[in-house]
């Protein structure tokens, strides 16, 4: 089904990005002008479907990262930790997701071949367990092929 709503699709009715460049002016704000009390988490990615009967299902919620960024400090905080507690209480799994793009996208038509490792954490202790040192034991390398099937069969 193709949508003709306005917003910007494809020609398989998936929406484009118009801009082509993140908008931090809220972000800003909110750190500039709000205490220190108050945190808030910028969420990567929600993933839902829509079902027959113009149903909405949740799937789940992803902290989506650049492989580099591996450390502790980054990948146990408490965004992380925030993101994974609302993903349980609203019923859907979590999934932090390093990725390491192995060329540009230049074809809309065959992903390029991105290296993913994919963590689905049970608890917050377990994510406060984290270790770099360990990370083959709490990250699962996949090809594109096999997170591209995860993701669509969530």
């Amino acid at each position: 089904m193709v949508y003709d709503d306005g917003l910007t699709r494809d020609r398989e009715g998936k929406r484009t990005d118009k801009t082509g460049k993140r908008d931090l002016a809220f972000s800003r704000w909110h750190r500039k002008f709000l205490s220190r009390r108050c945190y808030a988490a910028d969420i990567d990615f929600y993933e839902y479907r829509w079902l027959a009967g113009n149903r909405l299902e949740p799937k789940a919620l992803i902290e989506a990262k650049r492989f580099h960024v591996r450390q502790w400090k980054y990948i146990a905080t408490s965004n992380t930790i925030a993101i994974f507690t609302l993903a349980k209480r609203a019923g859907v799994r979590f999934l932090m997701v390093l990725y390491e793009p192995t060329e540009e996208i230049k074809d809309e038509k065959d992903p390029p071949p991105f290296k993913f490792w994919v963590w689905e954490p049970k608890s917050v202790e377990e994510i406060r367990s984290y270790e770099e040192e360990r990370f083959e034991e709490f990250f699962k390398s996949m090809s594109n092929r096999q997170f591209i099937e995860l993701i669509e069969n969530l």
